[in-house]
């Protein structure tokens, strides 16, 4: 149960949102939630989300927690206060960014030939190399997996075998902790995929999850956007991941996020 003095400041957060504090109000504010960073917390996720959720409540009837009434009222201004106040008052985010990528990526993840799941589908070369590549990767042996998925991106670099060589590709390198390999690879899947939703998917989502383990977090935001926007089964752990990276970027407004996911 929240105490007195936290209503009272949550009382005082609303009333600075609606512009009716004033200037010797608002410092004596920014005073008390310095002292109080599980305030600070609260705000962070409350108010950071509440505008990139807009829009999916509306489309997706998402059945989001209630929050405190006086956060619904906030608008993306009220981030630009957070983000000042981090600064300001020099508080660290409850949450680090490592707790929002993937620290490898499971094997159920490398593609194979759709001939591995269909007794009655014509097995190809190039299905055949993947199958195997496939099979190497999950025994363990990844030299081999290599040299399978090279052949095909040299012999039979059409599609769909050649954006699933590079993810697989990829997905290996990011493994090992090959990173600057893996995003190498997964754009050169992405070049391929460009037809296909699933492969461009997860090349996405990988190639963002990559781009934060080389610290390059603008090129993060953008390729996780991208997964976002191909509505599959990483869309949640995008939409976690994005507004982590957009509150440690300082983007205050998220409308490049709507730009992005409108593609």
């Amino acid at each position: 149960m929240e105490s007195l003095g936290d209503q009272h400041i949550r009382k005082q957060i609303d009333a600075y949102i609606k512009g009716k504090l004033k200037k010797d109000e608002i410092e004596a504010l920014w005073q008390e939630i310095a002292k109080e960073p599980s305030l600070l917390e609260d705000l962070e996720i409350e108010i950071g989300v509440r505008e990139l959720l807009k829009k999916e409540v509306k489309q997706k009837r998402f059945f989001i927690r209630q929050f405190p009434n006086w956060a619904w009222h906030a608008s993306a201004a009220a981030v630009i206060v957070l983000v000042a106040l981090v600064q300001l008052f020099k508080v660290e985010p409850p949450t680090e960014l490592n707790q929002f990528i993937i620290s490898s990526i499971k094997a159920d993840q490398i593609e194979s030939s759709e001939g591995i799941r269909s007794k009655d589908m014509v097995v190809t070369i190039p299905d055949s190399l993947l199958n195997l590549g496939f099979k190497a990767a999950l025994s363990g042996n990844n030299n081999q997996a290599m040299e399978l998925f090279d052949e095909i991106i040299t012999n039979y670099d059409v599609e769909p075998y050649g954006s699933k060589a590079f993810l697989n590709k990829g997905i290996l390198y990011y493994n090992d902790g090959a990173y600057q390999e893996a995003i190498d690879a997964f754009l050169q899947s992405l070049d391929r995929a460009s037809d296909n939703r699933m492969i461009s998917e997860k090349a996405y989502w990988f190639l963002g999850n990559a781009y934060v383990n080389t610290d390059q977090l603008e090129k993060a935001l953008e390729a996780v956007g991208q997964a976002y926007s191909k509505d599959g089964v990483f869309r949640s752990a995008a939409f976690k991941l994005y507004q982590k990276l957009s509150y440690d970027l300082g983007k205050v407004d998220f409308e490049d996020f709507d730009s992005q996911t409108d593609n």
